[in-house]
């Protein structure tokens, strides 16, 4: 759920492609599952969303991911959108392991996280993102992978950064959106995140993500020509 009682800064994380290497996906607690999408998920993944206060309702949430997704990209849907699921086949969880062209290049990039509160507590969250993760292996071009998030977020910011998310000390970021013309802005303060965060975590953790904090690459200095809106079934 998102902590609305502190103020709102978005930044970016960064995890290092070479780090997928080492990264494993737990066990699931007994009675769930894992799974990819399938027609029909998109309901889930609108009421997961939903709970979690991304959208104000479901039916918002599913006008989005059809016009966003599964409309235009329902092929890579089928590889890299990751749920956790009861024994019965309910998704309780959800994170994608998506792609984006942006002023980066184009570049792998996480995507709507979340969990059904009347099941959190048993490590669902942090499972669906290591599986999410572990798509790039099998897709092409994957390298490094960005996430956007906010300090609203910071119970899951955590969990990013213990599997091996560093806070990204670059510029924001421009990022292609296939439904509408030019770009969309990425904002990117990680300092003025982690000051915020301070009132939730301890000092030592503060400063180890401060002192663990990605600085950006030459390449990553470089301002990349966005790509044009990408054909159904695009695969990078």
């Amino acid at each position: 759920m998102l902590d609305k009682s502190l103020p709102y800064v978005g930044f970016i994380m960064k995890m290092r492609g070479e780090k997928l290497a080492t990264l494993t996906v737990p066990e699931l607690p007994e009675g769930y599952v894992y799974k990819l999408y399938e027609d029909g998920d998109e309901a889930h993944w609108a009421r997961l969303e939903a709970q979690v206060n991304e959208f104000e309702s479901p039916e918002k949430a599913l006008t989005y991911f059809n016009n966003e997704y599964r409309n235009p990209y329902r092929n890579e849907l089928y590889k890299r959108c990751a749920f956790v699921c009861t024994a019965d086949g309910v998704p309780v969880a959800t994170a994608t392991a998506w792609f984006m062209s942006s002023s980066l290049g184009m570049k792998s990039w996480l995507q709507w996280i979340s969990a059904d509160p009347a099941h959190q507590g048993k490590g669902l969250g942090r499972a669906v993102i290591a599986k999410a993760l572990s798509l790039y292996n099998d897709l092409p071009g994957a390298g490094d992978i960005y996430l956007h998030t906010q300090t609203w977020s910071h119970t899951a910011v955590y969990l990013y950064w213990k599997l091996g998310f560093g806070f990204f000390l670059g510029n924001d970021i421009n990022v292609a959106w296939h439904r509408e013309p030019g770009f969309r802005v990425m904002k990117n303060e990680p300092l003025q995140a982690l000051e915020v965060m301070s009132q939730v975590y301890k000092p030592e953790l503060i400063e180890k993500m401060r002192s663990g904090a990605e600085k950006p690459t030459a390449d990553e200095l470089i301002e990349h020509e966005l790509l044009p809106p990408f054909p159904a079934g695009y695969t990078y």
